[in-house]
């Protein structure tokens, strides 16, 4: 059940009808049962592994309540991450095997079992694994019901791509059975529309160059594919918030309130602050479950940053098995520890040209190169294979010629002038409210729903039109599922 379909809203008509209408007290178990529902609707089967991660992560967390039992936690643990580890990577781990008998032993091939990977395994496991954690440590305390604890593992409007949620964020709210006011129901009806208009609007769009690119790298060069890059940089932005939007409008309908797992990203001003408004769940779970238990910055910097390595190889194997996601978390890591060793170099150099730290032209030249560095790694991400990653790089600097973004060459995927200019539109439009979002503090939703009523409904109007006439849809369109929904 694809999130941009109107099989799903209808489903969430339903659900909201009947949630309405329940007593409060009750309201949770609607929303358990609408969860599975919605779960298995993409696989009976997947149910199964859901079940597992609950059951075990539960029945653990029972036991090791206020008995700071170490050995339990680890046997839990242990088997949830092997379990997930065997699903996500056992046809890499299989691959490499039969590369290396392949040289010893000529022509045989071991028979790799496959194993179905249930859709958003990976969230739902590094839930379990915070709750977990957290009973341990004594930060919260283990739930009693089972029924409330599947629920926050399989909560629909997040169990898909995320965000990834702490217990103690949910606990209340998803238990409670929330009401929810006129004003906050027109916001999280706005938040879905901006959520359609990220995904359908801009990131399918920039799609049709970014993958022409991507497919076709050994045919371009230079400038086109740099472009293609940028614009697959764009692409999973709009892409995964857009979804993220979509999710946590749907959410607050129900009274529950997610992460915002953005914050104007792609306007950081180095690695360290990109991470910081990235992916915020993954990589806030990224820092208290694996960077801090690692000794963090406590024991001396090489230790700090042998810690940041493995933080960064962790998130890559939890994007993807392969060795261009294992490329793309070190670089990440190496892009930090650069970083900071080069602090007084950058100091010097600063001063010795004169640049005013904190100035426009500064902030202007960290914020270009910090993009570039995330769009540089972002190759490895997408590229099918390490080698093809190498080979695209190869040929983005193999030419200069300029001259081909401005002639009709540049249009490979079939974008003419018209598209190309409402998709800048857009792209600007979002860029905007990002900024004053992040910098400024503004809330431009609240802002359009406190507006003057022909203004506000002035806005609503150009949103329909804009997702009616200028997103990816119709005939010979295949609706494509969200880029995080594959991790």
């Amino acid at each position: 059940m694809q999130y941009l379909s109107f099989t799903f809203l209808g489903f969430v008509i339903v659900v909201w009808g009947i949630y309405s209408l329940m007593p409060q007290k009750h309201r949770w178990k609607i929303l358990l049962v609408a969860s599975l529902f919605f779960y298995m609707a993409f696989d009976v089967k997947y149910i199964f592994f859901l079940l597992f991660v609950a059951i075990s992560t539960y029945l653990g967390a029972r036991c090791i309540a206020g008995k700071n039992n170490k050995k339990i936690l680890w046997i839990t643990l242990g088997c949830n991450i092997i379990l997930w580890f065997l699903i996500k990577a056992l046809p890499w781990c299989g691959t490499i095997l039969n590369t290396i008998v392949g040289k010893i032993i000529p022509n045989y091939v071991i028979e790799i079992p496959s194993i179905l990977v249930p859709v958003g395994i990976s969230y739902y496991v590094l839930m379990a694994i915070s709750y977990l954690v957290d009973v341990y440590k004594g930060k919260i305390a283990a739930e009693n019901n089972f029924a409330k604890y599947l629920l926050y593992l399989s909560y629909f409007p997040a169990v898909v791509q995320g965000p990834i949620s702490r217990y103690e964020m949910l606990q209340g709210q998803l238990f409670e059975g929330k009401r929810i006011s006129y004003d906050k129901f027109r916001y999280n009806i706005l938040l879905i529309a901006i959520g359609v208009i990220k995904k359908m609007v801009i990131a399918d769009r920039v799609a049709l160059v970014a993958n022409d690119c991507y497919e076709n790298y050994m045919k371009l060069e230079g400038p086109i594919l740099y472009v293609g890059a940028v614009f697959y940089s764009i692409q999973l932005y709009m892409d995964f918030s857009g979804c993220v939007d979509i999710c946590r409008g749907v959410s607050g309908l129900f009274g529950v309130e997610l992460i915002d797992n953005f914050n104007a990203p792609y306007f950081a001003k180095s690695i360290k602050e990109f991470w910081s408004k990235w992916h915020i769940s993954l990589s806030s779970w990224l820092k208290d479950y694996v960077y801090i238990p690692l000794g963090g910055n406590r024991k001396g910097k090489m230790r700090k940053y042998a810690n940041l390595l493995i933080t960064f190889l962790v998130s890559g194997i939890w994007h993807g098995a392969g060795f261009s996601f294992l490329v793309w978390g070190m670089l990440h890591g190496i892009y930090q520890i650069v970083g900071e060793l080069s602090t007084g170099i950058r100091s010097r150099i600063k001063q010795a040209m004169k640049i005013e730290s904190g100035s426009i032209s500064e902030r202007i030249y960290q914020t270009i190169l910090t993009f570039n560095l995330v769009t540089f790694a972002w190759i490895f991400f997408r590229a099918d294979t390490l080698m093809s990653a190498v080979e695209y790089i190869s040929r983005m600097f193999s030419s200069m010629n300029m001259g081909r973004l401005f002639d009709e060459s540049s249009f490979v995927a079939g974008l003419d002038y018209a598209q190309s200019t409402m998709l800048i539109l857009n792209i600007v439009v979002i860029s905007v409210m990002d900024y004053y979002h992040s910098k400024k503090n503004v809330e431009v939703r609240e802002a359009i729903l406190n507006a003057h009523f022909f203004i506000r409904w002035s806005i609503y109007f150009l949103i329909a039109l804009d997702i009616l006439l200028f997103g990816v849809y119709g005939q010979g369109y295949d609706l494509s599922g969200f880029l995080y929904g594959g991790f």
